[in-house]
């Protein structure tokens, strides 16, 4: 790992991160989100989690804008913190009036004029003291006015873009959107948004102010990742390719073998960001190895381990200081819990979509603690029930090694498999039935214990009870008994670190006995075993 390592990690670490000053090395165009929508003539929200492209989206698609002679305007929502819904649209109002005076230029036209008077105005409104509503209302129709002499499809077009949106005030979010789409109103003005969906509130029914979904505006969603691993390593490695290229190396196999690369994708939860920040984090950890060659699947693992401080700050910035601590909280009880029964991937009923630890783990999700690896998965034994299976970010398992005798699910080539940490040779490559099977074993996450206050043990039961058509028994490790009904065929899973008592959770008429001598456990039936 020589000089061309040394300009890949340097490129990595400069432009993984996009921004209006700072485009993509080389837009690569997500599969998840086609750029002839991002550039129609509509008002639209692009909705992802941090790191997914959404910067990136927008960025390109102004560039394709002003290719086209439009006229574009861009902030960061960042910069309107602190400001009430009227202050933060005087702010965009003076920058689309600027924009398009600068545009514009030295043209003599009587409305040209009108429009710089129209902005000095704004200017002065901005720079004196708290301006009513009344005031605002009425500066909104004068300027509408003035626009749609100009925003005209047989003369220009404006487009707006606000970036990371989720950062100004939720509870305001509505009403600067309803002064800014009545702004443009009528004219060839649209609106470009990027924020995170559970932290944007576009719309208030009971008054009816903001941008309604889809009558106002249309959505772009980039948070689907891991349910087809096969697409997002593609275009992941695409993404990479180019920085590769950039820095005079080869493909990306050049310098990782394949285990690497399909738990790169994993442990990045299929974040272009997260990806490359992981990607050269994993070089600097395969440097500290003697004679290192290539990244190895031990060295992402420990970049996902130096990765979960950057999210942490992440869950800092993006929520309130009183709600960090209880989402950490709410993360750090349900990490212990899963892994707690050997696992690193869970389920979560549909029937609790509805009440408030959804939200907490929606939020989860978000921050990149979690990833959704399957929407919809049916219960065999229970026709109706369904759920969602969800795996652990790498990082909430790994330091330096992964943690030994957990059931891990993992990608290599684009597919999943599973096997067993710690034990040699117990790697499964999975085909779609195989993979849903192995979700049904997952334990059960129970949300309405995940909320602030909740109990250490977030699971839904104490023992998880399966069917297995072989009569198997699969022994996880020494904190996880597993026992089997020989009549039923039933098998039973229990957690020696959350249940001390081994009974809870079994039907009627059945207990545990433990012999004193050797701890082995046995399941009683009433009548015998």
């Amino acid at each position: 790992m020589g000089h061309q390592v040394d300009q890949l990690v340097k490129l990595l670490e400069a432009r993984s991160r996009t921004s209006d000053a700072l485009p993509s090395l080389r837009y690569v165009e997500d599969p998840r989100a086609s750029l002839a929508a991002a550039t129609a003539t509509r008002h639209q929200i692009v909705y992802g989690r941090r790191g997914v492209g959404k910067t990136a989206l927008l960025v390109e698609s102004k560039r394709l804008a002003e290719r086209d002679g439009h006229i574009t305007a861009w902030i960061n929502a960042q910069v309107l913190k602190g400001f009430s819904a009227s202050e933060a649209f005087l702010f965009l109002a003076e920058t689309i009036l600027e924009t398009i005076v600068r545009h514009v230029g030295s043209s003599i036209a009587p409305i040209v004029g009108e429009l710089r008077e129209r902005l000095q105005g704004v200017r002065l409104l901005r720079a004196g003291e708290e301006v009513s509503s009344r005031i605002v209302s009425g500066l909104v129709a004068d300027i509408n006015g003035d626009l749609r002499r100009v925003l005209r499809h047989d003369l220009h077009q404006l487009v707006v873009y606000i970036d990371d949106f989720y950062l100004y005030s939720a509870h305001l979010q509505a009403e600067f959107l309803d002064l800014v789409a009545a702004l443009l109103r009528d004219c060839n003005g649209w609106i470009k948004l990027a924020s995170i969906e559970r932290l944007t509130r576009p719309y208030e029914p009971s008054t009816r102010v903001g941008l309604e979904v889809p009558h106002d505006a249309t959505k772009i969603d980039l948070d689907v990742t891991l349910e087809d691993p096969k697409a997002a390593q593609s275009f992941l490695e695409r993404v990479l390719s180019h920085y590769m290229a950039s820095a005079g190396m080869g493909g990306v196999g050049a310098i990782a073998n394949s285990e690497s690369l399909g738990r790169l994708v994993l442990a990045s939860g299929g974040v272009p960001r997260d990806y490359l920040n992981l990607f050269s984090n994993s070089i600097v950890v395969a440097r500290e190895r003697v004679k290192a060659r290539e990244i190895g699947r031990e060295d992402v693992a420990g970049a996902a381990g130096l990765s979960a401080r950057s999210k942490k700050r992440d869950l800092e910035l993006d929520v309130s200081s009183a709600e960090s601590p209880t989402l950490l909280d709410s993360l750090e009880r349900m990490s212990e819990s899963i892994k707690g029964v050997g696992y690193t991937y869970f389920r979560v009923d549909f029937a609790q979509k509805m009440i408030p630890g959804y939200e907490v783990l929606s939020r989860l999700v978000d921050l990149r603690f979690a990833h959704l690896i399957q929407p919809a998965l049916s219960d065999k034994h229970s026709p109706g029930t369904k759920y969602e299976a969800y795996v652990l970010a790498l990082s909430e398992y790994t330091d330096v090694r992964l943690q030994r005798g957990l059931q891990v699910l993992d990608i290599e080539g684009g597919t999943w498999t599973h096997r067993q940490s710690g034990k040699a040779k117990t790697t499964i490559h999975l085909s779609g039935t195989q993979f849903r099977d192995r979700l049904r074993l997952a334990p059960v996450l129970d949300l309405e214990k995940l909320v602030n206050g909740g109990p250490r043990n977030v699971l839904l039961h104490d023992a998880y009870e399966h069917t297995n058509s072989r009569g198997e028994v699969f022994f996880l490790n020494s904190k996880v008994v597993t026992l089997r009904d020989k009549k039923t065929q039933r098998i039973y899973y229990f957690s020696k670190s959350l249940q001390p008592d081994y009974a809870t959770g079994l039907p009627a008429g059945m207990t545990v006995r433990e012999n004193p001598k050797n701890g082995f456990l046995t399941l009683i039936r009433e009548g015998g075993e």
